[in-house]
């Protein structure tokens, strides 16, 4: 009986502890396959003499699923088992899916010189944990009331953070010790951990845990559900085009692609510069993500309420293109191991701040009826300026042979971002809760 009392305590609508430990858990599990692609994996490529544009490439194509998530989002917005939630079936099946790639992962086990298989598995792991991150932002639209937003997106981005962090640690050693087939083999035991919590938890009260469970949809469910492709998108593109969307789109765009250029060069100057190889610089970023996330969780808390995510998101820019400044102008300098180590944490925070900061913009513009789909698509829209900058911009502006004209390069990115966002009119401290209109 204890056991039955306390699995129905785990009712997302009614605990806001529930609440924050849920979306810092999940997001946790969508950082695991981020830790493995997006750090050990490019890691592993340029300690053994990848070129850059293959480090470029697994960097990019681990962001690329990201990119279109609006695909998902909107075919959850338009089809829910709503006994169940309008999310938590899409949660399960994208939980099931990322064990799935993983597997395959294991079975194929490539090697440093099979790139293209490479950028098919990232894919595939990438869209696992897409899939899964479009049903946890609808969720939180859903779910969350205004007042926990900021608080909310920083235990969320916090948990993302610990997640890659502890994967690019365990991931990193065991490519470096084991080889690609035991370290995609042991991310599966995790990512199952998660799906059970998953199964257990509901997110109204009095709704099905399986198909077959007692149970029924609930009442707020049932009249944000549209359950109409044209009424999704009609609604969908109706608050898109706001004045305040497209300042925050040119905005992200901006900042976005300076964030790309920095993902693949990282890795590079360790190993390049600084004698890192795979298994040390993984180890590095995960200690240090580890710490920073735990920093952002508080300082994104206090940002946010205190600033307002608009002010504080223009301070994480400005810094962000400050230490970029710094290893244009700083190379005898950072190439000190203790002051690099010091480049490294400061981008791990930014990164994560720069998350937690935005997202109650994206929040706050967002239709609740289909939050699925426009919150996805201001996600989408910053993920694909990502992959754009690793994959293209890093090269273009000659990567780590060009630091000069590479950093200035995104010195001038976040800086535009920057500029662009003081003109969004939403993001103060204060956050009126918005009624929902009906549907016509």
């Amino acid at each position: 009986m204890a056991t039955v009392a306390g699995a129905q305590r785990l009712v997302l609508s009614e605990s806001r502890l529930v609440r924050l430990f849920s979306f810092f858990f999940l997001y946790f599990g969508q950082g695991l396959p981020l830790g493995m692609t997006v750090i050990a994996l490019p890691a592993w490529l340029a300690a053994n003499g990848a070129p850059d544009a293959d480090v470029g490439l697994i960097a990019a194509t681990a962001y690329l699923p990201w990119s279109f998530k609006f695909i998902p989002a909107f075919v959850m917005d338009r089809y829910a088992y709503l006994p169940m939630g309008r999310r938590r079936l899409w949660l399960i099946l994208a939980q099931g899916l990322m064990m799935v790639a993983f597997a395959i992962a294991a079975v194929a086990a490539p090697g440093v010189d099979d790139i293209q298989l490479l950028v098919t598995i990232s894919f595939l792991i990438g869209a696992g944990s897409a899939i899964q991150d479009v049903a946890v932002d609808g969720l939180a639209v859903d779910i969350l009331p205004d007042r926990e937003q900021g608080t909310a997106s920083s235990f969320m981005f916090g948990g993302q953070t610990v997640g890659r962090s502890a994967a690019a640690a365990a991931s990193g050693t065991l490519l470096f010790l084991f080889g690609s087939q035991i370290a995609f083999l042991c991310f599966i035991p995790a990512i199952a951990i998660v799906t059970v919590y998953v199964i257990l938890l509901r997110e109204r009260p009095g709704e099905k845990r399986f198909p077959w469970s007692p149970g029924a949809a609930a009442p707020e469910n049932l009249e944000r559900h549209v359950g109409d492709w044209l009424k999704i998108f009609a609604v969908a593109i109706k608050s898109l085009f706001r004045r305040d969307s497209f300042v925050l789109v040119a905005s992200a765009v901006a900042q976005r692609t300076g964030e790309g250029i920095l993902l693949p060069l990282f890795p590079i100057l360790a190993t390049s510069f600084l004698a890192y190889n795979e298994a040390t610089y993984s180890q590095s970023i995960a200690t240090i993500d580890f710490v920073m996330a735990l920093t952002a969780i508080a300082v994104g808390s206090f940002l946010t309420l205190r600033w307002g995510p608009k002010r504080a998101a223009m301070l994480v820019f400005m810094v962000e293109a400050a230490f970029c400044a710094f290893i244009l102008l700083g190379r005898d300098y950072w190439t000190i191991g203790a002051v690099f180590v010091g480049l490294l944490a400061l981008q791990s925070i930014c990164s994560t701040l720069s998350s937690i900061t935005t997202n109650p913009l994206r929040m706050q513009l967002s239709d609740p009826r289909v939050a699925a789909a426009q919150f996805t698509i201001y996600n989408s829209i910053g993920n694909l300026p990502v992959s754009f900058g690793s994959a293209t911009v890093f090269v273009w502006l000659g990567g780590s042979d060009d630091l000069t004209t590479t950093m200035a390069g995104a010195v001038a990115l976040f800086a535009l971002g920057t500029v662009i966002l003081a003109f969004i009119r939403i993001g103060g401290k204060h956050v009126e809760a918005q009624p929902v209109p009906p549907i016509d």
